[in-house]
């Protein structure tokens, strides 16, 4: 019975620092592309295509920032379980083993 604990503590750390790290990556590269020259030039005064290109990637950024508070919410659920898990694993767990069957 344990054992089965450990496994869903384990996976939900994993789950949860996979989640974190996913996040922090994504709105690096987000970052880094809404920083960046976007290399469309305006060629012929079509300077709505670039104008445009860069709105979409500040958009993208900007959603993906939003997305960062429910990223939040998510891993502190998810902390929370692993929490209670712990904690029913001490009130099941503890001792169990040595009682006379």
């Amino acid at each position: 019975m344990s054992q089965d604990f450990s496994i869903t503590q384990l996976v939900l750390s994993t789950q949860r620092t996979e989640l974190e790290v996913s996040a922090r990556e994504l709105d690096a590269k987000m970052s880094t592309a809404h920083a960046a020259e976007t290399g469309v030039q305006a060629p012929l005064g079509r300077s709505s295509l670039r104008e445009m290109l860069e709105g979409a990637i500040g958009e993208t950024h900007a959603l993906v920032q939003i997305g960062q508070d429910d990223v939040l919410k998510v891993t502190g659920r998810i902390l929370a379980l692993e929490t209670q898990t712990a904690d029913l694993d001490l009130q099941l767990g503890a001792g169990w083993e040595d009682l006379p069957l």
